[in-house]
């Protein structure tokens, strides 16, 4: 019984194979009723052409621009603050240093001191700068801000 069940079970197999991927030869089906002439071709839809509103598209591309320039404005504010706060503490430092009279009369001692200082020149470059991209980084963002608002302005005059 069972090897009967299972050469039954192969057998059919291939036919739920084959009934599953079932593709017809072209000429052996035809579409349509019988009685209709093969030339014929089914009636072409008329397409219509479709309303996008594209310059609220283009808003909305401004839009995710300006949060991502944002997120870069507030990374650069952060990146000046942090510079400010190390130039703050090396500022404490060196007074530390210099108010400190037991090591005066050390010559690693001076040498330390000339080397905060330096320390704090490089530092207020590297703030300096920040600052001045900060600041560029703030107008371009001002006027995507403007640009915007304008294509919102521009956009609500069409209607």
């Amino acid at each position: 019984m069972r090897t009967f069940l299972i050469t039954m079970i192969i057998i059919t197999l291939p036919l739920f194979a084959n009934a599953q991927n079932f593709n017809p030869p072209a000429g052996q089906f035809r579409q349509g009723s019988p009685f209709s002439s093969t030339n014929e071709k089914p009636p072409q839809l008329v397409q219509l052409p479709t309303m996008k509103p594209i310059s609220q598209n283009r808003i909305q591309n401004a839009q995710s621009k300006l949060v991502l320039k944002e997120q870069k404005l507030i990374k650069l504010a952060r990146k000046t603050w942090e510079k400010e706060l190390d130039i703050k503490a090396k500022q404490e430092e060196l007074r530390n240093l210099e108010n400190g009279t037991e090591n005066s009369d050390n010559p690693n001692h001076q040498k330390s001191i000339e080397k905060y200082k330096k320390q704090i020149a490089k530092s207020q470059d590297e703030l300096n700068k920040a600052k001045i991209e900060l600041e560029a980084e703030t107008k371009k963002v001002e006027a995507f801000e403007k640009s915007i608002e304008e294509a919102k302005l521009r956009r609500s005059d069409d209607y």
